[in-house]
Parts: C-alpha cells; structure tokens; sequence
C-alpha cells in the first residue's frame, strides 16, 4: 500500500468515531471524525496540533473516562496526553520520569489503574484518579518489548519478538509462548480470557495461543502482510487491512476444523472467507483501505481522499455474497459553504495543493544554485538580442509618453486593505502590500482599525515565512504596525498564541543578529590590531601617504633587494670605493688611515646609481678615476 500521511489511525469502541495522526508539514496533527455523517467536505475542522521540536506520537487508544470518551497519546518524550475531541483540548498529562517513547498504553476494565510500556522495557502502573505513578518495574528476561496486554490483577502479557506472561505483584517470568519473525504489533486477550490473538509487522500470519498451555489453537492467514486488525466483541469476526489496500474478514477465529492432516494436527490455518477491494468509479484505480473496523454484522471501513481527507463507509456482512467484493466509489465533489477546502486549506487562497504532492524543504536547500550560478555565467559578458519592438521604436518612436503611474493614496489604501481582512481575500491584500512608500504604508496603518492588526500581522507573518525574498518589504508594515497599534495589542487576552506564527518567524529570522555582531566584533579588532602593527613598524607618516608595501616588511629580503640593485663599476673597485667583505693581510700600517676612509666611504654608499649623482664629491672622484696611491 502506498504511504499516506496518516501516521496512526484507530476507531473508538463503538464505530461512531476515527482519531487519526497525520503530517501537516513538520508537525503531527490530531484529529477526530464521526464516521456516520454523509460529508462533503471535513466535518471536524477542529485540530490539536502537537507542538515542541521534535514531539510525535508513539501509540494512541481510545478509553472512557468519566462517562467520556477520551483518546490516549503517547509521546516520543515519556509523556501520556488525555486529549478530549468535544472541547478540542488536553484534561490531563501524565509523567513516566523518562524521556524515551511510550510505545503501548492500557487501561483497566474498572478505569481505576492504566499500564504504559516505555522504550527502556519499563513497565508504569498510573493511578488515574490521582494521576500519578504508582510503581515501576523490570523484568531481566524481557527485553525489547513493544506491547503489552492486561490478562487479570495479577498478571500481564508483553511481547516483543517473543511473548511473555509475566506476575506484577513478584514482577518474575510465568510463561513464555512461541515467536514471530518480526516485533509483535498487536495483542488481545480473548472474552473468555483463555486465549489470545497476536500480530506482528510484516507478516501475513496471525496466531491464536492458548494462555495456560502456550500452545497454537489456530492460524489466521491473510492474502498479504497485515496492516491493522479488528475483533468483535463476540470474537465471531476477525477484520484485517492488508498492505494490498484490502478488507478481509475472518469467520469464527476460534473454533479449529481438524482437516485430517497429522502433520498440520493443532496449528490449522484458516483462510479469510471474504475480501472488500474499493475501486475508483469508471477506472481501474484501487483506493487503499487504512482502517477497517467490525462491530457484530456491521463491518466498517475508511480511505483517504485529496490524500488526506478520510472518507468512511459501512456494509452488513449479509450482504458480502461473493469471496471478493469490489466496491466503486466516485471522485467526490467538495461544495463546502465554510472558509476551508478539501485540502484544508483557505478557499481564498491563491494556490491550492494537495498534501500528499507537496514537497517541503528548508530555506538552506542550495541544490539549483550551482546551476543558476553557472547559467548566470554564460550568460555575462552577452549583449542583450534587440527585441522587434526596440526596432519599431528606432523607426517610429512613439507619439505619446505613457502616463505616470499614479502614486498610491493612503485612504483608498486603507480601505481596501481592511476590506481584504474582513473578506479574507489575499489576491486584494497583495494589492496593498506591493506599496514600497513608508509614508503611506505609515498612514495607511493609522487609518486601519485596532482590532485587525491581529489579523494583519498574521498575515504578514505567513508570507514572511513562506517568501523569504519579501522580508524587506513586509517588514516594514510589521514595523509600523506594532508602533502604531502596539498599545492595543499588549491588552489583547493570549497574545502570544494569537501572534505564535509572527513570534516565530522573527525569532528564527533573529538567531544570526547575535553571531554577525560577534562577527563584526572580531573582524574590527583584528584590522584595529593590523593598523597599529603596521604603525609603529612604518611610523604614522608612512601609513598616511600610502606608501606601506602590500606585504610586511622584511629586512633581509630588503637588503638582497638592495644590493641587487647595484651596478658593479670597475673604476669604484679598483679606487676601493666599494665594499667586496673581504680585507688583505698584506696591508701595512702605514696604510691604516687610508684603509679606513675606504671602509667609511663604502659603509655610507650603499645606495643605487642614483644616489651616487647627488653627491657632489663622489661625482669628482668617479670622474677622475684614480686613487690616492696613484696620485
């Protein structure tokens, strides 16, 4: 069967009603249906949406609480909701002191004591007058458990791949039945409490144990692996949904036909006797079945519509005269007088979407960039083609100028913008919003009454999330509507829920002002730190004539720069005038002044040629060419 986005789905005791979990973008939402209501559209539009970073459902059940129906949610964080479909809200929350998943949850028959299964093979007992924990325990040779199923006061089956029965008062191991394949997903005791039945995921085989000699009574076999099962409280049915999208209905579960066979002697199978497939009307198209529930004759069944719209039906077993029974079902035609669509989405919307299509990504998929990036780089350095009304303006320019696009008026704005609120009406309200003026999105929100700024910003914030190239603009109405109508919004009861959205938007929007700043921090103490450097190494003139080469300053590479430079002249050697590093032992001691104006004078040329023309003396020693000795 295809997925769909309902996560977890479970019929209340009597039929009447279908609790369903489904994905509405990143969050689980809850929801509950009648099913006996002929609909043409949702008839509960009514949602507990589960908020927190990343808190889903792990098990749901239907119990009765008070004389009221209630529907049970286990968490992914180690808590247990009672959530009340009439008033749309959580009476209770109960703590398991652990933050792993609540993977089953059961009450007992008197509603007095309810178990919960955690994901630490924990077993929690609650007190649900009180609604505390009342005990917790282990058992060392049950491990991996993901069901549980209460027999007696006294006495319990859990299971993971195996099946245990095991003492809660001794909390030791009493019994322990064959095996399936894959982890057993469901568990239930029989009416009389002297046998059991058992699924798992992935399989096709369901077994019927008996509880006090642990051996096989039957084997129920389905057409393909089983999805979810419902029994009747007479157990004279066994209803199943198979990955194929079918409904097939075991007869008598219970009662064993001995076939004759020794080898198959007590483990006889049981084929289903009838099968319910579901059609598109005029097609060959299957419509998947994600529930079934049978109730004595009556054997009810859902499907989804839009993708995410259950749709229900109902038929007697009576009337399922053939081994396979195909049912056509129409598209149907949603003609809903509310402001919500088939996709639950607003009817004034301008695109509609079916949640089963729709993609969501975050705002950092980069994946087109590289391709628009290189797109982009064809493309420049191309002149523009000269379209053919470029040329028919060179040959005929135009008689007259287009006229000025009247600027926008803030009293007609206005007036236009509360009528968009009050209808609804977005195609009318991204006229409003297109204005780039300040000063008349500024007067244009003075004018605009209190009590729609609530429903301005929301709005705002919606396309904000969802256009995130619109930030700029919108945030400017978001600016001056919070300093125009700040005063009226801070006395509005439940603001923050009323604003979560907008909240939201901006913090995440927010998060990064914090590192920029540090970031800009760092960048201007680190060219702070550079300026002075350079500073005291090249003096503070230097530094404001530009004239600091690109690269530090090193002194022997300046040096092997310098004395490259140099122009070797055979005149200056052979007067000693420059400087080779070497000295003659020859020398005698008459010669030691001359030796060391020769040293002076080589220490002090150091130059390039040039510096040798701006020396008047050196000029007439260099044009002589001769030395003292010679003279």
């Amino acid at each position: 069967m295809a997925a769909s986005p309902v996560v977890l789905s479970q019929y209340d005791p009597t039929g009447q009603y279908f609790a369903y979990i489904s994905i509405a973008l990143d969050k689980q939402r809850v929801s509950v249906e009648p099913t006996t209501i002929s609909k043409s559209s949702l008839a509960n539009e009514n949602f507990l949406y589960l908020e927190g970073k990343g808190v889903s459902c792990s098990c749901m059940q239907w119990i009765v609480f008070n004389d009221t129906p209630l529907v049970v949610l286990g968490l992914s964080q180690g808590e247990v909701w009672l959530y009340s479909p009439l008033s749309n809200e959580i009476i209770a929350k109960l703590t398991t002191g652990s933050t792993l998943p609540v993977l089953d949850f059961q009450c007992s028959s008197n509603n007095d004591k309810a178990w919960c299964l955690t994901g630490d093979d924990t077993v929690v007992l609650f007190d649900m007058v009180s609604q505390t924990v009342s005990s917790k325990f282990k058992v060392d040779e049950c491990t991996d458990l993901k069901k549980l199923c209460i027999v007696d006061n006294d006495r319990m089956l859990v299971a993971s791949h195996q099946i245990y029965l095991i003492d809660v008062t001794s909390k030791k191991l009493l019994l322990q039945y064959p095996g399936h394949i894959s982890p057993v997903s469901f568990l239930q005791l029989t009416t009389d409490g002297t046998a059991f039945l058992s699924a798992s995921q992935d399989d096709r085989f369901l077994n019927i144990y008996d509880l006090e000699s642990t051996k096989t009574k039957s084997v129920l076999v389905a057409h393909s692996n089983v999805v979810s099962l419902s029994v009747s409280k007479d157990w004279a049915h066994v209803s199943v949904t198979t990955e194929d999208g079918d409904a097939a209905i075991f007869e008598e579960p219970l009662v064993t036909v001995n076939t004759g066979n020794k080898r198959r002697s007590g483990k006889i199978s049981k084929q289903s006797n009838k099968t319910i497939t579901l059609l598109r009307a005029n097609s060959s198209t299957r419509l998947p079945i994600i529930k079934s529930f049978i109730n004595q004759d009556i054997v009810n069944f859902s499907w989804l519509e839009n993708a995410a719209t259950p749709y229900f039906d109902q038929l007697k077993l009576d009337n399922l005269t053939e081994a396979v029974t195909t049912i056509p079902k129409p598209l149907p035609t949603i003609k809903s007088k509310q402001s919500r669509n088939g996709q639950n989405s607003d009817i004034s919307s301008a695109k509609m979407y079916k949640e089963g299509n729709a993609t969501v990504t975050s705002g950092d998929n980069f994946k087109h960039v590289e391709s628009i990036i290189q797109s982009l780089q064809e493309l420049e350095g191309e002149e523009p083609a000269e379209s053919l009304q470029d040329r028919l303006d060179i040959i005929s320019p135009p008689s007259r100028k287009p006229k000025d696009r009247k600027r926008a008026n803030a009293g007609t704005s206005s007036v236009v913008l509360a009528q968009a609120l009050k209808s609804n009406d977005h195609a009318l309200l991204e006229t409003v919003l297109n204005t780039r003026d300040e000063k008349v999105i500024q007067a244009t929100i003075t004018r605009l009454s209190p009590q729609l700024a609530t429903i301005l910003l929301e709005r705002l914030a919606e396309r904000i999330a969802r256009q995130t190239h619109r930030q700029g603009p919108l945030n400017v109405w978001v600016k001056w509507c919070l300093i125009i109508h700040g005063g009226y919004l801070v006395t509005i009861p439940n603001l923050i829920s009323s604003l979560s959205s907008l909240h939201s938007t901006l913090k995440k929007r927010a998060e990064l002002l914090p590192r920029l700043m540090a970031l800009d921090t760092r960048i201007t103490r680190s060219l702070d730190e550079l300026h002075s450097k350079r500073a005291l190494q090249y003096g503070k003139d230097q530094l404001d004539t530009e004239l600091i080469a690109p690269y530090p300053y090193d002194e022997a590479s300046q040096q092997d720069e310098e004395e490259e430079e140099v122009e070797y002249n055979e005149e200056l050697d052979d007067a000693r005038l420059i400087d080779d590093g070497e000295e003659s032992e020859d020398y005698s001691e008459d010669q030691d002044e001359d030796s060391d104006l020769e040293n002076q004078a080589s220490n002090e040329v150091a130059y390039t040629e040039e510096h040798f023309e701006d020396d008047d003396e050196m000029k007439v020693d260099v044009e002589e060419g001769y030395s003292d000795e010679e003279v």
